[in-house]
């Protein structure tokens, strides 16, 4: 018992011995001038070591439920073993990891632990994700501190790192070193989104519908049906008929609803009535 906690009181020693601020100021604005992926990757490694958490995990998007090819190169080259990288992408479990979970609610870094018992009000590990965990443990990492980063099309990417620190330990870690955090994952999906070559969010959509179409489409993300909007807006169901397919094919939509999808994914629409 006194080894173990002699051995704690090391770990958070060397925490806030290697948290210099301007180190870590200095890491996440060399991410931003990085030209691709290895340099990048090599400057997330140097930040790792900063906050003692050396093991990072990073992930384009956490909630598509596909394996992902560029978040298992990312994490291959990270040296997580081979077990649990395929198993990231078993049965979609990723999509119901903890911290993939947590990245679409929260928008500041955070820290989750490894263990059940430290879950304390959030639900237990299990199936799959008690496994992953479990192989995460396995490899002397105790806890992981998050990085929700948010994107346009309403994607969340995630930069994370592993360490042996308990829970508390890693919180500490997530709220001291937030701004530098943050910085480094926006900066690092940044060049990942370049070098992959996805196109900006669009900011043209708004100006291609007329302000009947905009109408037509605010009332349709509010719930209203075709004959509801035509009696709001004063005019005939077939008028509306005729704007709601003239606004599919100006966003490229497959539907109605996926056109509405689409303008609330770009923040165009609100689907709470104003």
């Amino acid at each position: 018992m006194a080894a173990r906690k002699a051995k704690a009181r090391a770990e958070k020693a060397a925490v806030h011995q290697a948290a210099d601020p301007g180190a870590l100021q200095a890491a996440s604005l060399a991410l931003s001038g990085a030209g691709g992926l290895g340099p990048a990757e090599a400057v997330l490694a140097q930040l790792a070591g900063l906050i003692a958490m050396p093991r990072v995990i990073w992930t384009p998007d956490v909630a598509a439920p596909l394996h992902d090819p560029a978040a298992e190169s990312f994490m291959r080259r990270q040296g997580w073993p081979a077990e649990i990288v395929s198993a990231m992408w078993e049965g979609g479990v990723s999509l119901r990891m903890p911290l993939n979970i947590r990245c679409r609610f929260e928008h500041q870094p955070f820290a989750i632990s490894l263990y059940d018992e430290h879950r304390k009000h959030r639900a237990p590990y299990s199936g799959e994700q008690k496994r992953v965990a479990a192989m995460m443990r396995a490899e002397g990492f105790n806890s992981v501190v998050v990085v929700p980063v948010r994107l346009p099309y309403a994607r969340i990417a995630m930069l994370g790192f592993a360490g042996p620190q308990v829970l508390e330990e890693a919180k500490k870690i997530a709220v001291w070193a937030a701004p530098h955090l943050l910085a480094a994952g926006h900066a690092f999906t940044a060049l990942h989104e370049r070098l992959a070559r996805h196109p900006p969010a669009p900011q043209a959509h708004r100006a291609t519908l007329t302000l009947r179409e905009w109408d037509c489409l605010r009332l349709a993300a509010q719930g209203l049906r075709e004959a509801e909007i035509a009696a709001r807006s004063g005019i005939k169901p077939t008028t509306v008929r005729y704007h709601m397919d003239n606004i599919v094919a100006k966003l490229g939509a497959r539907s109605r609803a996926h056109a509405v999808a689409i303008a609330a994914q770009l923040g165009l629409v609100s689907a709470r009535e104003e």
